[in-house]
């Protein structure tokens, strides 16, 4: 793709091609997550090879190199399909990295050992233990998953994989972030912690939200658990925001951008084919087509823009003088929100302040 200028609030340029590409494999799920943005388990649509070939077909016309993400539901659940695409892409010689995101519950020793053979990334979501960890992400007869996923964790180490833990941030987990953490260090095949902040979206309610100064107060006793743990010998977790606004510092390069959607560098392809260019917003308005359009290559360009100039950031962002370290809201949580980023602000602080200290121990 040739270069082009995004929406004028931040009077930036979008340079590149297109850089990720997350393809929804199935929307079937072994849990029913009290928050699920998908739904998951609603429907058990996988997605047809046919579809995942002429999206990966698509995204090599838009890029030469890029990264691929494996979504639900549960992509595991169409683990077949997954290894197609790999080898598409290795007998193609398509330069991609590949990374699945799981709740972990389906991988045993085998599982594990499959995905080791297929060189791909595993990124796990895991809200804590069994507690709020049970309740807000069950299994589809009620029983608690936490358990079972932590088995899944320990199951990828055996076989020398690395994970990511994503967690969503609610009223249930929040005051257990620390306990996350002590869990993570424990482990010691988890390489960091992301937090998403829930967004009244799909199954989530809104009033499942944390208090933004409880959650600053957790976070901020999370990040110095982990500091104390790393002290007395225990694996270091990091965070991974915490990590990006370290490396901003270290090297003076301002973000501009919050995310690939933000910089218009992401396209989501559904389990029925439809295209958008972002997974938070599955919506029609910012639908971008549909994948077996033969010309929806046409006018991507032009429908990626016109998604991401819906969204307006708040004014307080917008007067924002650390903007160039925080990098913005993200886009699908401030319109979920309506705009109200007062949580995500909080969270940012925290991990500002905890950057700053750091940047200043380094100097």
């Amino acid at each position: 793709m040739s270069s082009y200028r995004c929406d004028g609030e931040k009077g930036c340029q979008v340079e590149g091609d297109q850089k990720l590409l997350v393809l929804g494999v199935t929307a079937d799920c072994n849990l029913r997550c009290e928050y699920c943005y998908a739904c998951g388990g609603d429907k058990k649509t996988h997605m047809s090879w046919q579809v995942a070939r002429r999206a990966l077909d698509l995204m090599i016309e838009q890029s030469g190199r890029f990264k691929i993400q494996f979504t639900g539901g549960e992509p595991l659940l169409n683990l077949d399909l997954i290894d197609k695409v790999l080898l598409y892409l290795e007998d193609g010689g398509v330069d991609a990295r590949c990374q699945v995101q799981t709740n972990a519950t389906l991988i045993n020793a085998e599982m594990a050992e499959r995905l080791k053979n297929l060189k791909i990334g595993v990124g796990v979501s895991l809200d804590g233990l069994a507690g709020s960890g049970g309740r807000l992400r069950p299994f589809a007869d009620g029983g608690e998953s936490a358990r079972a996923a932590v088995e899944g964790i320990k199951s990828l180490g055996d076989v020398g994989i690395r994970v990511g833990i994503t967690s969503v941030l609610t009223s249930s987990n929040v005051m257990e972030l620390s306990s996350l953490v002590e869990l993570a260090s424990y482990l010691g095949n988890v390489e960091g912690i992301t937090l998403d902040l829930l967004r009244p979206v799909g199954r989530a309610d809104g009033d499942m939200a944390p208090d933004p100064d409880l959650a600053a107060r957790c976070l901020d006793e999370a990040i110095e658990r982990a500091e104390m743990v790393s002290r007395i010998g225990g694996r270091r977790v990091e965070f991974r925001e915490l990590k990006r606004m370290e490396r901003v510092l270290s090297t003076g390069r301002a973000r501009r951008h919050h995310c690939y959607f933000d910089a218009c560098q992401s396209l989501v392809v559904t389990p029925g084919g439809g295209v958008y260019s972002c997974p938070s917003l599955l919506l029609p308005e910012f639908r971008l087509g549909d994948v077996m359009d033969p010309r929806i290559g046409d006018h991507l360009l032009d429908e990626m823009l016109r998604t991401r100039e819906i969204i307006k950031q708040p004014s307080r962002c917008r007067r924002c003088p650390d903007g160039w370290l925080c990098g913005g809201p993200c886009p699908a949580y401030g319109f979920a929100m309506k705009g109200n980023v007062r949580l995500e602000c909080a969270v940012k602080d925290v991990f500002m302040r905890h950057a700053r200290k750091a940047a200043g121990r380094h100097n």
